[in-house]
């Protein structure tokens, strides 16, 4: 009987580590959607020509003032992301709100992002955004697992961006000529266009 012995050879790719935040642990119940045959794996969609597909990116503003001295205004922002190792089976989902007048956001908080479908658990660990409005400067770190190396040991890439933003935006004002107390006397509102861009990371680390 002739025994023919097939050997299999796994080439291992590794990024440059560099000092990072810890990249986020993968939970035991985590399960890993299967993407189709015809896509690139997902090893190599992280160590190649990798970036992320930032959609519906939204800035919008309220101020309320009850009096000419007093007002109740906010910020907020909104966007999806899209991971091309995971593939768009999740889609992430940055939102945020601050009242720190007069910009609303400058970079100094720190967001957390949630994936959807809700309670649909994958391979995309942490989002974390910031965004500076007078800038246009938006900040964002990703991690994610790819399982289709060795079984055993799975690499978790981080993923480092940082983005400047030209926001197209428009403002629309009111003002009570004949206000009195217990009225509102003037609003603004700011509204801007959506953006939607491909974002490629300024830094990334891989962890087997």
């Amino acid at each position: 009987m002739l025994t023919t012995t097939l050997t299999t050879a796994l080439a291992a790719l590794l990024l440059p580590f560099s000092s990072a935040s810890p990249i986020a642990v993968r939970q035991d119940n985590t399960t890993t959607t299967t993407p189709p045959t015809n896509q690139t794996s997902c090893g190599a969609t992280s160590f190649g020509n990798f970036s992320w597909a930032l959609s519906a990116f939204d800035y919008h503003a309220s101020y309320i003032y009850t009096n000419p001295a007093h007002q109740n205004s906010w910020g907020y922002v909104n966007f999806n992301l899209t991971n091309p190792a995971i593939g768009p089976s999740v889609t992430t989902v940055c939102s945020a709100s601050s009242n720190q007048l007069n910009d609303f956001f400058y970079g100094t908080v720190q967001y957390t992002c949630i994936n959807t479908p809700a309670g649909v658990k994958s391979d995309v660990g942490k989002t974390k955004f910031d965004f500076n409005r007078p800038t246009g400067e938006l900040r964002f770190n990703q991690s994610w697992t790819c399982r289709d190396g060795d079984p055993k040991y799975p690499t978790t890439f981080t993923g480092y961006a940082a983005v400047k933003l030209h926001l197209n935006c428009t403002e629309a004002r009111w003002q009570n000529r004949s206000w009195k107390q217990g009225q509102i006397y003037s609003t603004r509102d700011v509204r801007c266009s959506p953006v939607n861009l491909s974002v490629d990371p300024k830094e990334m680390t891989a962890m087997a």
